[in-house]
């Protein structure tokens, strides 16, 4: 099938000049299940973070520079690819249609926010095509939800939605980020790959009695019992329009994650809308007591999957019987070993050489390659514990290393101990320390095109808001209890990456009344094989060494 030829025949049919094809699915997740891999369908492109745009005559795919080079891999010809801090999707438009031209979208996946700044009438569609063309399309998940229970929660459901339903500017609450509904019902489930969240959507009220909209196929008779228990009531997530049609009172909306079909809806049937930040967001990104600990339980088993793998590593003769690949599946097994292990939290980034400047590269059979004694083997890899998430990443030198990647590994290291070390004052945010990671790369001219840190979650998603470690950053300022990751790189184009990734927890500085700073969860050794001692300062050795210290202390002594 020509597929491109297929939609712009839909294009045709239904007047459109332009349709705009997301990753995004229903929910507004960064992962989504097989079965809403459109965007994947239509151009190849295996990546989180991707837009297309197609008219009658081209085409172009958008996104970040974690993926510019993955994309330039999978997109096929027929697309213009653009990095976008260089041109957006919306400008693409502008540039491309007359103001009056037509631009169709599902309603279903897109936000209020994500399309506003268009400046051509926007067309909603009754169906989304792609759903029509992708003719060996799977059907939805259906695998049972499961409890998190309070030992590894830490705060009972009905503590949590009492608490969210105190702070509602309005009668309820629409919340439709089905992590932040994983979290205020302490359930989970397998509904996208490697973050085990539900499809649902959640009515919260005020009084903390909950509707929870969701495929019945998935809910057992202990969930039942739970949800009715905890004054919920579970409804076919096929009926979700028709009960909000019937909400009485005013609705809580977040415009950043509320799907515009959803929106629409509620307008059409007249019920006041407030738009606030999802409630449960804040709340969520501030561990508890119970999931602080998981956490360091968690990167313990972590790190002893780590360090078995390292030795197993530095054990094989690197002949060509150990690929990308292979070394990612022996990862597996160790990790398979931890306690309270469930499943890794992304897909492994088992990348050698070249692939190593591929800042998200995902090794599949065809592009697996052999590890050799003649390059650097950049590892990005997590694991999900009943415990806790974890994320790592070590870049480890299989041969002799040169004089620049030991430059390059070295300020990258120097900038990740600046940012581990860094005190702050109340109110801080990421964007304000971002440069303290950056710094002895700009020194010789260099950068690296993504975050430094993003938020991860207490075994959910890896990547969780709303705080994070950026250029960019957001409003969002660092607060004790907060999880992120610390993850400075260097990357060059067709030769090799770098990446020193730890998670760390935001702390108080207890003789710094106001002050906060972090406290490094990971327990995984560093290469001192590709660090230039002459490069470090006698504070930044003595981190080293004294990180190492603790790693022998809390892990290797256990293996």
């Amino acid at each position: 099938m020509d597929k491109l030829k297929a939609l712009r025949d839909f294009m045709k049919n239904e007047g459109l000049d332009a349709f705009l094809i997301p990753r995004t699915d229903e929910f507004q997740g960064e992962y989504v299940a097989p079965n809403s891999e459109r965007l994947k369908w239509l151009t190849g492109f295996s990546g989180s973070a991707g837009f297309a745009v197609v008219t009658k005559d081209k085409a172009a795919f958008f996104t970040d520079g974690r993926y510019i080079l993955q994309a330039k891999n999978e997109i096929p010809t027929g697309y213009e690819l653009y990095n976008i801090t260089e041109k957006t999707a919306v400008e693409w438009v502008g540039e491309i249609l007359a103001s009056h031209e037509k631009v169709g979208y599902d309603p279903w996946l897109f936000t209020e926010i994500q399309l506003q700044r268009y400046t051509q009438p926007l067309v909603p569609v009754s169906s989304n095509p792609i759903d029509t063309l992708w003719l060996e399309r799977s059907g939805p998940p259906q695998d049972f939800i499961r409890l998190h229970t309070l030992k590894y929660a830490g705060e009972s459901n009905e503590s949590k939605r009492k608490r969210i339903g105190a702070t509602l500017k309005a009668d309820q609450v629409l919340i439709t980020s089905c992590d932040s509904i994983a979290w205020l019902l302490n359930i989970r489930g397998n509904d996208v790959p490697h973050t085990p969240i539900v499809h649902s959507v959640c009515l919260l009220h005020k009084d903390g009695t909950y509707d929870l909209f969701v495929d019945l196929n998935k809910i057992n008779g202990k969930v039942f019992n739970h949800l009715r228990e905890g004054q919920g009531r579970a409804i076919n997530i096929h009926q979700l329009l028709d009960h909000l049609k019937l909400i009485k009172g005013s609705c809580q909306i977040d415009p950043q994650t509320c799907p515009l079909k959803i929106i629409d809806t509620l307008k059409t049937a007249g019920i006041p809308l407030i738009r606030e930040r999802d409630p449960c967001l804040f709340p969520k990104s501030i561990k508890n007591e119970v999931e602080l600990q998981g956490a360091v339980e968690a990167h313990i088993q972590d790190g002893k999957a780590l360090c078995r793998f390292f030795k197993w590593l530095e054990e094989q003769p690197l002949q060509g019987e150990t690929t990308e690949l292979s070394a990612a599946q022996k990862l597996y097994e160790f990790r398979k070993q931890g306690q309270h292990f469930e499943d890794v939290s992304f897909g492994t980034i088992s990348s050698f050489g070249s692939n190593g400047a591929i800042i998200h590269y995902q090794v599949t059979p065809q592009s697996d390659v052999p590890l050799s004694k003649d390059g650097l083997y950049l590892l990005d890899s997590g694991g999900q514990y009943l415990t806790g998430t974890t994320d790592v990443t070590r870049t480890i030198a299989l041969g002799i290393p040169t004089v620049e990647q030991k430059d390059r590994y070295t300020r990258v290291l120097k900038g990740h101990i600046a940012l581990a070390t860094a005190i702050f004052p109340d109110g801080t945010t990421g964007a304000q320390l971002d440069s303290l990671a950056r710094q002895y790369l700009w020194d010789v001219g260099c950068d690296y095109d993504h975050g430094t840190g993003h938020g991860v979650g207490s075994y959910l998603s890896v990547h969780e808001g709303p705080q994070g470690i950026s250029k960019r950053g957001t409003e969002i300022p660092l607060k004790p209890g907060m999880i992120l990751s610390n993850e400075p790189g260097y990357y060059k184009e067709g030769e090799y990456g770098i990446r020193i990734e730890n998670l760390v927890r935001v702390i108080e500085i207890v003789d710094l009344k106001g002050f906060y700073g972090f406290e490094t969860l990971t327990l995984v050794p560093l290469d001192v094989n590709l660090i230039d001692e002459a490069l470090l300062t006698e504070k930044e050795q003595l981190w080293v060494r004294l990180y190492h210290e603790r790693v022998i202390k809390e892990v290797s002594s256990r293996v």
